[in-house]
């Protein structure tokens, strides 16, 4: 079965490869800038003060909404290849995760991180928070990369 969506834009080899290719860049977009944040925050390159690194967040919510965008485009166009398949529903979970992560750090992690100055180490639970947003990241790409190959629920 298919939607609107799906005849509109997704049955043509054109709109279908277009949106893939900007899904494609919001993630890596996305990610690059998390991998430079939640780096930091676990203690790499300490040459500039964990705080400073809050200035990728415009480029992270950029490749977020990207992604948001064309990730719904994908899972409304082709309803029953997305929502019964295991990957997908894995890389839900973890988005839902991470997500919760990132909440976290914003309302009881981020205050905490103005005092820390190049050289010196985030506290323990940002460095958690930083290493749990990079694994629960690195998994929603990682399912996502996998929806074609895993198959349905």
């Amino acid at each position: 079965p298919t939607t609107e969506i799906y005849t509109l834009s997704l049955h043509d080899a054109l709109p279908i490869s277009a949106l893939e290719t900007l899904h494609f860049f919001g993630m890596c977009v996305l990610f690059g800038a998390l991998i430079i944040m939640d780096l930091r925050l676990i203690g790499f390159e300490k040459t500039a003060a964990v705080i400073d690194t809050d200035k990728l967040y415009p480029i992270a919510l950029a490749g977020f909404s990207i992604n948001l965008i064309t990730g719904i485009i994908f899972c409304f166009g082709d309803p029953g290849r997305y929502f019964i398949n295991i990957s997908f529903q894995i890389k839900m979970v973890l988005l839902f995760i991470a997500g919760l992560n990132f909440l976290y750090y914003k309302f009881k992690v981020e205050h905490m991180l103005a005092s820390v100055g190049p050289g010196e180490d985030a506290p323990a639970i940002a460095r958690t928070v930083g290493a749990a947003s990079l694994i629960l990241w690195t998994g929603v790409l990682a399912f996502g990369r996998l929806i074609p190959y895993l198959g349905t629920g």
